[in-house]
């Protein structure tokens, strides 16, 4: 037993290695994590220079492996056996978690979604002909603050008044993994929300509605705290994680943007009262829940393209 004791240090890094691809995500949506992935350091992810990127910052250099064992003995028979049952194990495990470890590195484990083509969509001046009324600065600045609400709302585990700004799947999407925070008790906590830029990088017609794609690069704290302890449970509270997002907002074909406070008043489809759904996702009247992409913009898709943790 003595030989396979040396053994030991070996199996907890393959440990450590299946465990960390399989941490678990947070902040609105679940979109961070514990590991860094995407490409938002370099120089083809738009960061402005001015982000005091480091180079240093992406990876730890205790994720990356040497080729050099530090002079590790051979194996003999029954420890190559030893090895052999080991890592059979584990792909077996790895196969059906469906999970790939081709990467050199244990950050980049985890695969980022892709953008949207850029070629798939038209010009944001193109809109314009669609759409008169429809404003660039305005829309990017709802977007901001859309964001900073989202991860206020997350925290508090109810997104009920954020309910106008998603489409009707995305919503019960949004709010099911919130159940997960609520079952076991636990609060994800985002703190020093900052957004560092919004970028309106083209729309497109699906089916009877307008796709408008949007880039949001933001700053955030973000950890999961147990409610009963308050200690920490997941994350920290100290490390910032800059994140990429592409944010797609679904609108009816051949609505117009109202001239004055944006969305403005609508008339409830069941009732037919007069309805402010910047201020309510419910008709004061009947009750009814309106439906936010039959008269605006609604989040029908968020997908996260990068996170950097400093």
């Amino acid at each position: 037993m003595k030989k396979f004791k040396r053994l030991i240090p070996l199996v907890l890094l393959i440990v450590s290695m299946l465990i960390i691809p399989l941490s678990t995500k947070a902040d609105f949506g679940d979109f961070s994590g514990d590991s860094d992935y995407g490409g938002g350091w370099d120089s083809d992810s738009g960061w402005d220079s001015d982000s005091d990127w480091d180079s240093d910052s992406d990876w730890d250099s205790d994720s990356s492996y040497s080729g050099s064992s530090g002079g590790c003995e051979s194996l003999d028979a029954g420890e190559l056996m030893f090895m052999i049952a080991i890592i059979a194990m584990i792909y077996i495990f790895m196969s059906v978690r469906g999970k790939k470890s081709d990467d050199k590195t244990i950050r980049n484990i985890r695969s980022a979604p892709a953008p949207t083509p850029q070629n798939e969509l038209r010009s944001i001046e193109s809109y314009y002909n669609v759409d008169p009324s429809f404003s660039e600065s305005e829309f990017k600045e709802k977007l901001s603050n859309l964001y900073v609400r989202f991860q206020n709302d997350w925290q508090a585990k109810d997104i009920t008044e954020l309910r106008p700004y998603l489409t009707d799947s995305y919503f019960a999407q949004m709010d099911r993994q919130l159940d997960n925070y609520r079952t076991k008790h636990q609060t994800n906590r985002i703190e020093r929300i900052a957004v560092l830029g919004v970028e309106l990088k083209g729309w497109k017609a699906e089916s009877d509605h307008d796709v408008m794609v949007a880039e949001l690069k933001t700053r955030i704290v973000d950890y999961v705290i147990d409610d009963a302890t308050g200690s920490i449970v997941r994350g920290s509270n100290s490390k910032e994680k800059f994140m990429t997002y592409e944010w797609d907002m679904s609108r009816t074909s051949g609505v117009k943007t109202l001239k004055k406070d944006g969305i403005g008043r609508v008339f409830c489809p069941s009732c037919g009262a007069p309805v402010d759904i910047n201020a309510s996702a419910r008709c004061e009247y009947c009750g009814s829940v309106l439906q936010n992409s039959e008269h605006d913009w609604a989040i029908c898709q968020i997908k996260a393209l990068s996170q950097q943790t400093l």
